[in-house]
């Protein structure tokens, strides 16, 4: 891990700040993205760790936690024989009880590649799909196959 630190000037945190204050140049930050890898699935201080981040972020980059959704995608479900998919139902759902405007994105059905651990190509698109799904029914909008983003139904 600390080779890849490396990459970010030995402090991703800092990169990750410095690329949302660009970011906010141009427009403005709606939720934060997370997926967790396979490195320390079994921590239960997941929860805590991640809300400290969301906290820092929140602080740092003069965001508003009610307004900024923190949407958490699961590991490679068990169906898929994801050796890691205890931490969808035993760790990532305490999240929920740490971050208010957190939201758990099923993997479920989601194809993965053979080795137990990552999701294929297609299971990929899908996963970023229920992401923008979950980010536009936040936004007030609901997805339809056909005709994409619709103003959601009052």
């Amino acid at each position: 891990m600390q080779n890849i630190g490396k990459q970010y000037d030995g402090n991703p945190y800092q990169r990750l700040v410095d690329m949302a204050k660009i970011a906010q140049q141009y427009g403005v930050i709606k939720g934060i993205l997370i997926h967790q890898g396979e490195s320390n699935s079994t921590d239960q201080k997941w929860p805590d760790k991640v809300k400290a981040i969301y906290d820092n972020l929140m602080k740092d980059l003069h965001l508003k936690p009610k307004k900024i959704p923190l949407l958490a995608g699961e590991l490679k479900s068990k169906e898929e024989h994801g050796v890691c998919y205890a931490f969808n139902t035993d760790i990532l759902p305490h999240l929920l009880k740490k971050i208010r405007n957190a939201h758990i994105i099923s993997s479920k059905g989601v194809k993965g590649t053979p080795d137990q651990f990552h999701f294929n190509v297609t299971g990929m698109r899908e996963l970023g799909r229920r992401y923008a799904v979950k980010m536009l029914e936040l936004e007030g909008f609901a997805y339809d196959e056909k005709k994409g983003p619709v103003p959601a139904k009052e």
